[in-house]
């Protein structure tokens, strides 16, 4: 009766663990309305594009979908997911650039489908050379 009882009990801690690890490894965005910004910067085109936004999406990829008509957001689809290739009418060049993305200054980890949104959040998108 003990070793059915911890073995209980050690499936319990596991299930409970597995579930905190993946709230760590797959955060989800703010529910609700939030306000965001969205930087846009393409160095060679003299494009600055500061503006906030409000917003229901979970994540950045549902943000930058809701405003693909202001942004003129272009994505390419790849097996890791969809990848940011094109905004404000400039595609960069995929042999010499990419869009490189922060968030809060800081260097997104994982891509647009996958990045939540959490309110008073900066994304800021940077064409940059290889």
């Amino acid at each position: 009766m003990n070793k059915k009882l911890v073995a209980v009990l050690v499936i319990i801690l596991l299930a409970v663990g597995g579930f905190g690890l993946s709230k760590l490894l797959f955060p989800k965005g703010e529910e609700g309305t939030k306000e965001v910004t969205i930087n846009i910067i393409v160095a060679n085109e003299n494009i600055d594009y500061t503006k906030s936004f409000k917003t229901d999406a979970l994540y950045v990829e549902e943000l930058l979908n809701e405003n693909t008509e202001e942004l003129k957001v272009e994505t390419e689809d790849t097996q890791y997911g969809p990848m940011l290739v094109g905004l404000l009418d400039y595609k960069a060049d995929a042999t010499k650039e990419f869009y490189s993305i922060k968030i809060n200054g800081e260097d997104a980890m994982v891509g647009i489908k996958e990045i939540p949104v959490n309110d008073g959040d900066e994304y800021t998108f940077e064409v940059q050379g290889f």
